[in-house]
């Protein structure tokens, strides 16, 4: 499919280009050969010599009875190139495997099959936002080439508009190719954004009009699936436990073509003819492993909300001169009549203060810091000795803030 040697739609391309005619083309495409690997066998052998004389007879009698001398030299030439190409990819396939695996769509093939995708989904819109992008048209033919499965996540299914308003400046990298370093041009696409319902769905539905491009699944399969993996956002979750969200759509999606791979499931059509991925498919998110995470998440507890600033300890008016009570810090000003000592900020220590404590609870009461410190025997733990309660100055529970979370 994605090699133009076997590419019916680059052939006829190819041969109108340089020079036969329509209806030559389908008198060739009428005996059987379509394609530049077909048609390079045609007549002679690769790498062997063209007669002449026997050439222009072989052209009047399968392409046109009245071929003048421009028809053959286009019938020529069409062959010289049909020859080399062949020699050339089977050059390729055997010194760089995996080049072959990587190459991508030919042109004329893309536009062929989005062509008949379009004309057989005929109530479907690919266009726009639903137009599988060339990246990800050449990633699932690319899976089908190599006939093994691969997971494509949903930020790497891209639109053609997106590939087209994010396209950036090619890199050029040096790949070792044929045991020589060859200078390549790069293109990268960024990844689309899936961060909404909308969004993610559009993701998908792009990748399964990708996978029927390649033939590896039916368009009403993958749209059940869709719409099974999409009911579980509507689903009311029991007492006690949230909806499902968007990132819980996201990980089965990808625990379901684990699946696929590790059952082996093909992408081409098997020996009768049928596609694996239409009914692997469905089993796959009905499956143990994937249901497992379509589960309801349990609700987090609130837990009692804190102070964030430093509390301050309201300080009484004194009937005098004097300095109160030494727990709380020294006032200003006499305290006389009709005066009242300004309150100041308790200092928590530093070692309680960076480890998060403070020295209130919610509903007031002093904490001792000696308690939580070094120790405090005035009084047992949860009581309240002349400093204040003996809690934790982080969790508010009955320990000393060295053994919170112990």
């Amino acid at each position: 499919m994605t090699s133009i040697v076997d590419s019916a739609a680059h052939f006829r391309k190819r041969a109108l280009e340089v020079g036969l005619t329509a209806p030559h083309v389908d008198s060739l495409v009428n005996s059987g050969v379509a394609s530049l690997g077909a048609f390079a066998y045609s007549f002679g052998q690769p790498g062997q010599a063209i007669n002449d004389n026997e050439f222009s007879d072989w052209v009047r009698a399968n392409i046109d009875v009245g071929a003048n001398i421009g028809c053959v030299s286009s019938a020529k030439r069409l062959l010289f190139e049909a020859q080399t190409i062949l020699l050339a990819s089977l050059k390729e396939l055997v010194t760089s495997p995996d080049a072959s695996s990587s190459r991508k769509l030919p042109v004329a093939e893309r536009e062929a099959k989005m062509q008949a995708l379009k004309q057989k989904l005929s109530g479907v819109l690919v266009s726009g936002t639903m137009d599988p992008g060339h990246t990800l048209l050449d990633s699932v033919t690319q899976m089908y080439e190599a006939n093994q499965l691969k997971y494509v996540a949903p930020e790497k299914c891209v639109s053609r508009t997106h590939e087209l308003t994010h396209a950036k400046q090619p890199t050029k990298v040096v790949e070792l190719e044929a045991e020589r370093l060859v200078v390549k041009e790069q293109d990268s696409v960024p990844d689309a954004q899936a961060g909404s319902g909308l969004l993610l769905l559009e993701a998908l539905k792009r990748r399964g009009l990708a996978l029927v491009f390649a033939d590896c699944i039916t368009h009403s399969t993958h749209e059940k699936y869709l719409q099974q993996l999409f009911a579980h956002l509507h689903r009311d979750p029991p007492p006690g436990y949230s909806k499902c969200t968007l990132q819980q759509l996201v990980a089965p999606d990808k625990a379901v073509w684990t699946k696929l791979i590790e059952d082996c499931v093909k992408p081409r059509r098997n020996e009768a003819g049928v596609l694996e991925l239409d009914t692997a498919l469905a089993h796959a998110l009905e499956s143990y492993e994937v249901s497992f995470l379509l589960l309801p998440m349990a609700k987090q507890k609130e837990l009692p909300k804190r102070p964030e600033k430093r509390q301050t300890a309201p300080k009484e008016a004194a009937s005098g001169k004097g300095k109160g009570s030494r727990f709380q810090p020294y006032g200003k000003g006499k305290g006389s009549a009709g005066k009242k000592g300004k309150s100041m900020e308790i200092r928590v220590p530093k070692d309680i203060r960076d480890a998060g404590g403070v020295a209130f609870l919610p509903t007031g009461e002093a904490i001792c810091f000696n308690y939580n410190l070094n120790g405090c025997d005035q009084a047992a733990d949860g009581a309240s000795c002349s400093r204040g309660l003996h809690v934790c100055a982080k969790c508010f529970k009955a320990h000393g803030l060295a053994k919170h979370g112990n």
